[in-house]
């Protein structure tokens, strides 16, 4: 099978973590788990509408490394992992409804999780977008 990893420039290396942020297959872009860190690894805020907010930009600087005019619209699938998910999810969900104004919405599944890598993530995206 043919593919292609994505490592663009504005994201944090993810090389030392042994993955590759984004992989393009069989005509769609695999996004790895991306979180609210900036591109030299630092959370964008101690806060998940913050770290929701960069985790969003992140996803944006990948599709727009694929190519011109991919962007959030484009998103078919969403898996979203939130720390303390009660406690998490209505400031969460008020950035996802910032980045998905209207319909067609993405598939989306939220997850609540016990922790991320490390104590300060409290957000973690996966997507799929179908490419051509």
């Amino acid at each position: 099978m043919d593919r292609t990893e994505i490592h663009p420039d504005g994201l944090a290396d993810s090389r030392p973590h042994h993955f590759t942020p984004a992989t393009v297959a069989d005509g769609r872009l695999y996004v790895s788990g991306q979180v609210g860190v900036t591109a030299d690894g630092e959370p964008a805020g101690d806060d998940v509408a913050s770290q929701s907010r960069q985790a969003f930009a992140n996803v944006e600087t990948l599709l727009a490394d694929v190519g011109s005019g991919y962007g959030l619209d484009d998103v078919i699938k969403l898996t979203s992992y939130l720390v303390d998910v009660r406690r998490t999810y209505e400031p969460f969900h008020a950035v996802y409804r910032e980045v998905f104004l209207a319909e067609p919405y993405p598939c989306h599944t939220v997850l609540g999780v016990d922790g991320l890598p490390t104590e300060a993530l409290l957000v973690e995206l996966e997507v799929e977008v179908p490419l051509g």
